[in-house]
């Protein structure tokens, strides 16, 4: 089953928009140079000073006009890269922080001419010739087609086990929002169907994660409730403790407090720097042969994380990016018989 282009309700909006970076003067701004965490300058009516890190616009830098006219010149109109993003120079360095939006889509204006493929290749996500197929059990879940909303909210974020910084989206319950808060990390765990966490059978959910509103430390994965939901400072926390496991989206690594994963493992293991996680993938947990991978598309990745087996896990998300939403709407699940067979 393909992934649906659809967004989310959640996340039709998340896009900075081009007038934001743009000061009271009519200047384009970019990064903060007084507090060097704030990316970009985004403006609020009827205020002066930047509406993320409080800096005035004369402390951010100015954007040369001409050349982000060339910059936009290469934009393809996302036929030829279907739904890939790519990262803007703001977030090239990992170290510098959150923010509101670093990263920049496509263009997508009519009657936009094509670039050859040589040039939107590299915006794309695998080549073809490295689409793996999924397990029987995940493609039969994923041809199911879904389940029912209440079922979905059911198996979604959790309304109590988050940072105080999140909240859920009372238009979307799939849908969380993370306030702005300087030099801080958030987390949020899901409900675990019945609040009970997940300790058997095979579950797919689909995440929808933005890529303008990622920043420097986007971590998705499962953690149990000893996994802390906030920390000082940008970091990793899924993945940073023996009670979670992640995969950041920034650096494509796979992250757990263990002698392997501590420094982070290239995930998928086939990847180079051109890759970049599109908007929506799949996470597949599948607690009766202990594992957790995931899928973009029909390109299942592998499994990134084996014996957890007796853990009982919570789909998990840790975030630093000032406004970001993040999506997570449950697919399905399966069990297996005692004789290993699908139920």
């Amino acid at each position: 089953m393909a992934l649906t282009s659809k967004k989310s309700k959640g996340s039709s909006n998340s896009s900075i928009k081009p007038q934001d970076k743009v000061d009271i003067h009519g200047v384009t701004r970019s990064r903060c140079t007084n507090c060097s965490e704030c990316p970009q300058f985004v403006s609020v009516a009827g205020h002066v000073l930047c509406a993320y890190c409080g800096c005035p616009p004369a402390k951010h830098d100015k954007v040369d006009r001409k050349r982000g006219r060339e910059s936009e010149s290469l934009d393809c109109d996302g036929e030829c890269c279907g739904d890939s993003d790519r990262m803007s120079d703001s977030d090239s360095d990992e170290e510098t922080s959150s923010g509101v939006s670093s990263y920049s889509g496509h263009s997508r204006h009519r009657g936009h001419k094509k670039l050859p493929l040589d040039t939107c290749e590299q915006w794309t996500w695998r080549p073809r010739y490295q689409v793996t197929a999924a397990p029987p059990r995940v493609t039969a879940l994923l041809d199911v087609g879904g389940v029912e909303r209440e079922v979905q909210v059911q198996h979604s974020w959790s309304n109590t086990d988050h940072s105080p910084n999140i909240y859920i989206k009372q238009d979307d319950p799939l849908t969380f929002h993370r306030n702005p808060v300087y030099q801080t990390t958030d987390a949020i765990r899901a409900k675990g169907g019945e609040d009970a966490g997940y300790t058997c059978g095979l579950h797919v959910w689909e995440v929808t994660w933005p890529a303008d509103f990622r920043g420097t430390h986007p971590v998705v994965g499962v953690a149990t409730q000893d996994c802390p939901l906030t920390e000082p400072g940008y970091k990793r926390i899924v993945g940073s403790n023996s009670s979670s496991w992640g995969w950041c989206l920034k650096s494509l690594k796979i992250y757990h407090d263990s002698r392997k994963y501590r420094n982070g493992v290239s995930y998928p293991r086939d990847i180079d720097e051109k890759l970049k996680v599109p908007t929506t993938f799949y996470m597949i947990l599948d607690c009766d042969r202990g594992t957790l991978a995931f899928q973009v598309d029909n390109d299942y990745l592998g499994v990134a994380f084996s014996g957890l087996r007796g853990e009982q896990l919570y789909p998990c998300v840790s975030a630093v990016w000032g406004h970001c939403e993040v999506t997570l709407t449950y697919i399905g699940n399966n069990f297996l018989d005692d004789d290993g067979s699908i139920d």
